[in-house]
């Protein structure tokens, strides 16, 4: 590759740019170099033990700056308010100007001026028109026009115009009023509030992800925390039985069991040891952090490294009007039906005839120079008009618009319907796996604490010959369970405060994050 690289500079030195083909042949070159020195950096930095301590806020952090998901649904809202501005331009004036050059010379057809008429014409008109959110159009123009002739009885002889006027139509019936005139605009900023929900609800749904990662990260590693204490104690046991079968004090079966403990412990610490690895893997995909040279294959400490009980009061009637008020599918769905309301007050228009009034107004000025003209232009000299303009479709096509749109929002207000439902069931499921959870968050704690009274007794009377191997390592595992069962309880009491806070629209204000409209 170096040898490649080399004669495509001395190529340029001595005969200029590349060829295109060449430059995309270098191109290419690059990229792949380029890559190879990423793979190159990544693979160094595997090699090095390095120790990332990180918390909860780091997670949530590094979680949303770089999710492509999150990035997709930021854009989403710029789209829309571009739909936004195309939906007023329709309420832009458009300004116009146009400037003719006219020469027409031909042969007289008047008896009393035979021979050749010479004429030239020159008009400059500008203008300007519109609409209004009534659905008014109005045409505004200036008329200057400059004429001369070879007819002798021409007078003035150029003559000059100068015409204002103003041209005003406005629906009576059909496309008349502002609700059906800016309906675009409407919709087209609801949709944007959509897609800002949707957004929301991603963000949402990113932080909830990271949370449980976090929390089932902190699990597993209790999980491999208690399986080693495990294995301490099924040790400490073999060191005493064999200092007791030293001294004739315990079987060669009572040995081999304390072994065997041993052993079946080494495999749960091995077990614990991959979900542990696995869980760690899965927090560093949540949270971005494999794309990172630097932490892709670093340790992660966490900075809360024990679980916490912070016992919470949930109220279902207020977690409902959480719900009703905050959550984004609901609220999207409550701005559908705006547009469906909108869509169906527009096809109804659409069913009534088009009859315009048609009013215009103008003014006269005729002089032998322009400045003369422009004098003379006032109400002395003027024009106007007034009328109507009627359309009668047959409207088949406008009926059946009609018929769709009041039929779309029935399966609308079904679906919502639907939502409010599916609302109630999941945030009540929420409190109660909340309530339940706290519930087995106190009796976890209660057993255990009753299983270390226990086999601190059974330790007492191990020692006192009154309680066999078996049954000692029986009391190992029951208390290895009830600090596994405990350290569950907690992990899963926060977790059910990460799903209601989800379902009620709250995890953004329970995380304190503003996002940016």
């Amino acid at each position: 590759m170096k040898r490649i690289l080399n004669i495509l500079l001395i190529n340029i030195l001595i005969f200029g740019p590349l060829p295109p083909a060449v430059a995309a042949d270098k191109k290419a070159i690059d990229e792949e170099r380029a890559r190879e020195i990423e793979k190159a950096i990544f693979m160094a930095s595997g090699a090095q033990d390095r120790v990332l301590r990180i918390g909860l806020v780091d997670c949530i952090a590094y979680a949303l700056k770089n999710n492509s998901e999150i990035l997709i649904k930021r854009i989403e809202p710029k789209l829309k308010e571009g739909d936004v501005k195309i939906a007023r331009a329709d309420f832009e004036p458009t300004f116009s100007a146009d400037y003719t050059l006219a020469d027409n010379t031909k042969e007289s057809t008047s008896l009393l001026y035979p021979g050749i008429s010479k004429s030239r014409d020159i008009d400059f008109n500008v203008g300007a028109s519109g609409k209004l959110i009534t659905g008014t159009e109005y045409d505004i123009n200036f008329l200057n026009k400059r004429y001369k002739s070879s007819v002798s009885t021409q007078s003035p002889n150029p003559y000059y115009t100068a015409e204002p006027e103003i041209t005003i139509t406005q629906p009576l019936f059909r496309d008349f009023g502002v609700l059906v005139n800016t309906a675009d605009i409407t919709i087209a900023r609801n949709n944007k509030t959509q897609s800002q929900e949707g957004f929301r609800d991603a963000v949402m749904d990113t932080i909830s992800k990271t949370k449980v990662s976090f929390y089932s990260y902190m699990y597993y590693l209790e999980n491999y925390a208690i399986a080693q204490s495990s294995l301490v104690r099924a040790k400490d046991l073999l060191e005493v039985n064999k200092a007791r079968y030293d001294k004739g004090l315990a079987s060669s079966v009572d040995l081999l069991e304390t072994e065997t403990g041993v052993a079946q412990r080494e495999k749960s610490l091995i077990s614990a040891e991959s979900s542990l690895k696995k869980a760690e893997d899965e927090l560093k995909l949540i949270t971005n952090l494999v794309d990172d040279p630097q932490t892709w294959n670093a340790k992660l400490e966490l900075l809360d490294d024990k679980p916490q009980f912070k016992e919470e009061k949930v109220a279902l009637l207020e977690s409902l009007q959480n719900a009703f008020l905050a959550r984004p599918d609901y609220k999207s769905a409550k701005i559908d039906l705006k547009n469906r309301d909108i869509k169906i007050a527009t096809a109804k228009n659409a069913l009534l005839p088009t009859v315009d009034l048609v009013t215009s107004f103008g003014l006269n000025g005729l002089g032998k120079d322009y400045q003369d003209a422009l004098e003379k232009t006032d109400s002395d000299y003027k024009d106007w008009s007034v009328g109507f303009k009627v359309s009668v479709p047959w409207g088949g096509a406008e009926r059946a618009k009609s018929d769709q749109r009041n039929l779309e929002k029935a399966q609308a207000l079904l679906a919502f319907k639907r939502l409010e439902q599916k609302i109630i069931l999941e945030v009540r499921d929420k409190v109660r796996e909340t309530d339940i959870q706290a519930r087995q968050v106190k009796a976890a704690k209660l057993n255990l604490e009753t299983e270390k009274k226990n086999y601190a007794a059974q330790k007492e009377r191990y020692a006192a010959g009154q309680v066999s191997t078996h049954d000692m390592l029986d009391y190992q595992d029951k208390l290895s369970q009830a600090e596994l069962d405990y350290v569950k309880s907690l992990i899963d009491y926060n977790i059910a405060l990460i799903n209601l806070d989800k379902s009620c629209g709250l995890t953004l204000v329970k995380n304190d994050i503003i996002l940016e409209e």
